[in-house]
């Protein structure tokens, strides 16, 4: 006789009779039976016999108190509460069961299905009786039909989604089974009919008659076997089918199955479906030929620029070596030093066209308006371009006798620069001796806060052909004319002056013949000033004294970094320079508080940038940490790199090439100040 359970290595063999051939069938069908005891101020106990043990995966060294423990510890966290409310039924109703994930030492999770009768010994004492069954395999066999089921469902439908009609063919009996009906069908039947019948009584009635006798032998049974024996799992056959009164491109798709005695016939209408890929092709094809045609454009774009942009650099490369050579001629000096300067300004406009028309295509240009004297910015420029003309003995005509409006507000230096472009045009297309008209007039603009005004520039240059004038104001577009091959230009001023002129709310007309001349008309709205603005001279950098001043320059190119160097010295200030972010960062903490009362930053520096240094200095924990000034001096020269620099902890932002004038206000306004 085998006893049932035990009590730490004795068996208990009082507390159950003996049922040795049962338990062997317990054993077989992984159930063992336990007895588990609540006793107040003691540890839970139970006592499992030999198959219980092996569904805990312990030995029979194991005590009533570990065997409980093991098994408590190892239930799935989440069904705590179901076990302790089964506990409590029992208690309850005297008999319940339970159903719980449970995590083996060896097998991993696996699904216990738990049961038990309570009784009350004593006062202190609970006994709880019952088994504990591994019910695994069940659960995932269940749960794995559920999953097909689903599944199948899904597949269905999918077919019912993806085909409107899904046929079942038998090639032994030569019979098919309708499993989805086109919904303009409504007398297929539902059981199994003739294939030959299929094909004259219902597929004659709808698909194209001009298709019908090819699909029929593309989807004859005897194509099929041919099919299979040259070991085709599917096959696919396009035709048209006549849905909701007009022809349909349709996918006529079969599956061979089983034995390769049945096969499922699917219809899709992808009529739909080709459409979009006609369409695809045909704007893929547009797309490659604006491609190619922005890209013919752009070649000869970089083409004109390397010249453009070479004549110039030789200008300047050119004359400062002539300059080395007349050291000692102070006029001739003199004289180099201002055709490097002009033909630096030149190199330097032809550069930011560019950078201005990539800004201007990527919907970040932003105007930054502010007041100003119309009447003086055109007096400006008109005198800038007057220099030009009179080097081809050009005559300039000026007309601003109407403007009852002087004092505006809006983005200066844009508006400069659409008028230096149309102006800068006219020179250059005008031959020697020509004549330029600009004529400015207000008009009226129905609103008292808005001045309205039209620009005419006027010449009587070359003039341009009707074909040109349709493509003038497009991006690297210079007309193709022997007359100004040799007459520099980037073929993006007059883009971009239109598109400034569109972001300022206006509108510009050209009117041109060849050999007449041609006329560019801007028309503007601009809002007025309500007061009078104080005029402020420009502060002239040797006009600042900055002495008994420490500055720290970071700035990591060396040429760079000494003309800032000195242009900061002419201040009287001393100067210390740093190579890169981090050695600036250095210099700042090895330096007293107060020390240094500005520091001018360039941002793309090796090591450490300048955002990451000016971070790393307000985040010291010193006194003039978060007080000393510093300037971001960076060719990061737009509206969102002045907002990264000031969002970096910056609070200044000059832009390079560096102008004295700007450097000599921002040393006035954040360091003099203070003094």
């Amino acid at each position: 006789m085998r006893r049932l359970f035990r009590k730490g290595g004795s068996f208990m063999g009082g507390k159950i009779q003996d049922i040795s051939t049962m338990q062997d069938v317990l054993h077989e069908s992984m159930t063992g039976l336990w007895i588990i005891e609540i006793e107040e101020g003691c540890n839970s106990r139970m006592f499992a016999d030999e198959t219980m043990l092996d569904l805990l995966g312990l030995t029979e060294e194991a005590s009533p108190e570990e065997c409980y423990e093991h098994w408590y510890r190892n239930i799935d966290k989440e069904y705590y509460p179901v076990v302790n409310s089964c506990v409590d039924n029992m208690i309850r109703q005297g008999r319940a069961e339970v159903q719980y994930p449970w995590q083996h030492p060896v097998f991993g999770r696996i699904y216990i299905r738990c049961g038990g009768v309570a009784e009350r010994i004593s006062e202190k004492i609970l006994r709880l009786r019952g088994y504990h069954q591994n019910v695994t395999d069940t659960i995932v066999m269940r749960r794995e039909k559920e999953k097909l089921e689903e599944l199948n469902e899904e597949i269905v439908g999918s077919l019912h989604n993806l085909f409107f009609a899904v046929y079942r063919i038998d090639m032994e009996s030569n019979s098919v089974r309708a499993i989805r009906v086109p919904e303009d069908v409504e007398e297929i039947s539902e059981e199994e009919f003739s294939y030959d019948l299929f094909w004259d009584d219902f597929a004659r009635k709808t698909l194209h008659p001009s298709w019908y006798e090819d699909m029929k032998r593309e989807l004859s049974l005897q194509h099929f076997r041919e099919l299979i024996v040259e070991g085709y799992d599917r096959y696919t056959i396009e035709g048209y089918r006549k849905i909701n009164g007009e022809y349909h491109y349709i996918s006529c798709n079969v599956y061979f199955g089983g034995k390769k005695n049945w096969a499922i016939l699917a219809l899709q209408d992808t009529h739909e479906q080709k459409k979009r890929e006609e369409e695809s092709r045909s704007a893929l094809k547009e797309a490659y030929e604006l491609a190619q045609n922005a890209n013919k454009a752009k070649s000869d774009f970089l083409s004109k620029m390397s010249h453009d942009i070479r004549t110039p650099l030789n200008a300047v490369i050119g004359m400062t070596e002539l300059a080395r050579l007349h050291m000692d001629d102070k006029e001739r000096l003199l004289y180099d030093l201002e055709q490097i300067g002009v033909s630096s300004q030149l190199l330097l406009s032809l550069v930011n066209e560019v950078l201005d028309m990539s800004k201007i295509e990527s919907g970040k240009f932003e105007l930054n308006n502010s007041d100003f004297n119309l009447h003086e910015l055109l007096e400006e420029v008109i005198c800038l371009m007057r220099t030009q003309a009179e080097e081809k003995k050009q005559i300039f005509h000026v007309s601003m006798d109407e403007l009852k409006h002087e004092r505006v507000i809006g983005d200066r230096a844009r508006l400069s620069q659409i008028f230096l472009n149309i102006m800068s045009n006219a020179c250059k297309y005008t031959p020697e001796g020509g004549e330029i008209f600009i004529s400015v007039s207000e008009l009226s603009s129905g609103n008292s806060r808005l001045g309205r005004y039209r620009f005419v520039f006027r010449d009587t240059g070359i003039g341009m052909s009707e074909e040109y004038l349709q493509h003038i104001f497009e991006p690297f577009s210079r007309a193709n004319d022997s007359r100004i091959s040799k007459i520099s230009g980037t073929g993006l001023g007059m883009g971009i002056t239109k598109n400034l002129v569109q972001m300022m709310g206006g509108e510009i007309r050209v009117e041109s013949r060849i050999g007449e001349g041609s006329c560019f008309t801007v028309i503007l709205e601009l809002r007025l000033q309500e007061e009078k603005a104080e005029e402020v001279p420009e502060l002239r950098i040797q006009d600042v004294d900055c002495r008994g001043i420490h500055i720290l320059l970071a700035e990591d190119n060396e040429l760079n970094r000494e003309i800032a160097a000195s242009l900061l010295e002419v201040t009287g200030a001393c100067v210390e320079t740093a190579e890169n972010g981090k050695e600036a960062l250095e210099m700042f903490r090895a330096s007293q508080p107060g020390y240094y009362q500005i520091i001018f930053m360039d941002i793309q520096m090796p090591v450490m940038n300048g955002y990451e240094a000016v971070e790393a200095i307000r985040r010291l924990e010193r006194a003039d940490a978060s007080e000393v000034v510093i300037v971001a001096m960076t060719a990061n020269a737009f509206a969102e790199d002045v907002i990264k620099s000031l969002q970096a902890g910056m609070n200044e932002h000059l832009a390079k090439p560096i102008q004295p004038g700007r450097m000599a206000e921002v040393l006035a306004k954040r360091v003099l100040h203070k003094m």
